[in-house]
This record gives structure tokens, C-alpha cells and sequence, in this order.
């Protein structure tokens, strides 16, 4: 048993009420929840990865999938059955959702062949560059003024 989320892109055409209905509409065997972000699918692993292609190839490079450690209505997790308040991880996918409008751009770009593979590499050096890692000392250091 599996259970992936799918995550709609910001600039996606696909609302998480269309996407759900999609999905309900296909012949699989498959659970359905629809999130404010996209939905939940569960079901055996082949047929999920199946469906999830499927969604992807909905509309390419704005849907997004990845599993789930839970799977849906567990109880653990469950804002029904927690009381409300935000789900463990909301916050984190909230915020990768924030970057697949980038990320979808991205990989437009790079279906369309407007970018070089050095080109990339460029860019990705660039970046990488300006967030060198702290040294273990310096961090100590920090950490000892922030005790103090």
C-alpha cells in the first residue's frame, strides 16, 4: 500500500477540485483526498505510480508528486482527529509549494532546449557559491555567545 501526495504548481490550470475529480473519474482502484494544495492518492504501489504519471502528464511540469509516510485518515496525522491545527510537515510543504512555479519554468526552459548543460552548471556554482557552508569552529562559536 502506498499513499502520494500530488502538489499543483501556483501557475498550474488544474484546481485541487478539478484534479480530484480527474482522479475519481479514472479506473483504478485508488483512495482520493483533495487537499488545499492538490490530493492524496492511496492505494496498491504499482497503481499509485501508475496514476501518478498519469496526473503528471495532465499537465506536464506543473504537477508535482512524492510519497507519503502516512497514509490517508491515519489517525496520527489526521487533523479530524487531532483537534485541528496544521499537519505535521504542512509547513514544509507549504513552503516547497511556494518554489514549483520557479522549479516548473525551469524545467519549460529546459524542455524547449534553451539551455546548455554548462550553462547550468554555471548557474548551479553560482548558487551554490554564495551559501558555503559555516565552519564547524564559527558555529560553535555562535552558539556559545547565543548560550551565555
Amino acid at each position: 500500500m502506498k499513499t502520494k501526495v500530488i502538489v499543483l504548481s501556483e501557475d498550474a490550470r488544474t484546481s485541487p477540485s478539478r484534479l480530484f475529480r480527474f482522479l475519481n473519474s479514472l479506473n483504478y482502484n485508488i483512495r482520493v483526498k483533495e487537499t488545499c494544495f492538490g490530493a492524496y492518492i492511496e492505494g496498491e504501489d504499482e497503481v499509485v505510480d501508475e496514476v501518478a504519471k498519469i496526473v503528471r502528464n495532465l499537465e506536464k511540469n506543473k504537477i508535482f508528486c512524492k510519497d507519503r509516510g502516512y497514509p490517508i485518515w491515519d489517525k496520527r496525522v489526521c487533523r479530524a482527529y487531532r483537534g485541528g491545527g496544521p499537519r505535521f510537515g504542512f509547513h514544509q510543504l507549504e513552503a516547497e509549494q511556494r518554489t514549483l512555479e520557479l522549479i516548473s519554468k525551469g524545467l519549460e526552459e529546459l524542455d524547449k532546449g534553451n539551455l546548455e548543460d554548462e550553462e547550468i552548471d554555471k548557474k548551479y556554482k553560482e548558487i551554490t557559491h554564495r551559501y558555503k557552508k559555516l565552519d564547524i569552529k564559527k558555529f560553535k562559536e555562535i552558539l556559545e555567545t547565543q548560550i551565555d
